[in-house]
């Protein structure tokens, strides 16, 4: 816990600190993204009605804008009105074009963009990959790690 607050502590004054015009835009088109509240349980997936699904959601705070990501280790039936998109190497479904649905052999994770920008691909990538890992470890019967930060490349 203590080596998650040094990080956070370190990024926040790297982004603080940096004055020239030209490493803040470098910064923010591959920044960090945080881990600001969560994982928190809920019942209910988002954007799947009615559901009582169990559900893990945490929230991100990434250039400027926030990510939800939902996780669940139950099954999730999407409906004919889900469309097949390819983000990067990763298939999944979109509902909206801000929302995406991925489903792995074991659970289901759900990332909504709230900015303008539609889907940010670098970020769901790089989400999953550090997911696979801390899951590896983790119980099936315990809640999901999500990572702190991610650095987005």
């Amino acid at each position: 816990m203590k080596r998650i607050v040094i990080r956070v502590i370190i990024v926040f004054f790297f982004i603080v600190s940096t004055n020239n015009n030209e490493s803040l835009v470098a910064a923010q088109s591959t920044g960090p993204a945080i881990l600001v509240k969560g994982p928190v349980a809920a019942m209910g997936f988002p954007l799947i009605y009615p559901n009582a699904i169990e559900v893990w959601i945490g929230y991100y705070r990434y250039l400027d804008e926030e990510v939800v990501v939902s996780f669940t280790r139950k099954s999730v039936m999407i409906t004919e009105e889900w469309e097949n998109i390819v983000c990067d190497k990763l298939k999944g479904q979109t509902l909206e074009n801000n929302s995406f649905l991925y489903k792995d052999d074991s659970w289901v994770i759900l990332f909504q963009f709230t900015g303008e920008e539609a889907i940010n691909c670098a970020f769901i990538n790089t989400f999953i990959v550090r997911l696979k890992y801390f899951l590896r470890d983790v119980s099936p019967d315990s809640p999901p790690l999500f990572p702190a930060i991610l650095e987005i490349r």
